[in-house]
């Protein structure tokens, strides 16, 4: 039975990888579909956002969770990074329970 709790105990985990550079925490957070739509509209799958992902954090980075829902077998979680004062984005999360685990399963981006 899909949980709030473990939803966001997931979304934690991808939130640590981002905070300690580590691209492969993310490993077991993304499903192997994963899609993201950037702001600029282009779309990035799972290889491409391992590859590309921040591996020198800002020490001031601190992301702030607004939302978590759960709809059925779907999970939502919107958030915002900031490094230090300066907002950098906010991002809204999907996640999909199967096979009696959360994965992510897409993510948007915004400015």
């Amino acid at each position: 039975m899909p949980d709030l709790d473990a939803l966001l105990a997931l979304d934690d985990r991808w939130n640590a990888a981002y905070h300690h550079g580590d691209p492969g925490a993310l490993e077991g957070v993304l499903a192997a579909d994963w899609l993201g739509f950037l702001p600029d509209g282009r779309s990035i799958g799972r290889a491409d956002l391992i590859t590309h992902f921040p591996t020198d954090p800002a020490p001031t980075l601190m992301i702030e969770r607004h939302a978590a829902r759960i709809h059925g077998h779907t999970g939502i979680t919107r958030l915002t990074l900031y490094e230090g004062p300066q907002r950098i984005q906010s991002v809204l999360r999907v996640y999909a329970y199967a096979d009696g685990h959360w994965q992510a399963i897409s993510a948007q981006v915004v400015p």
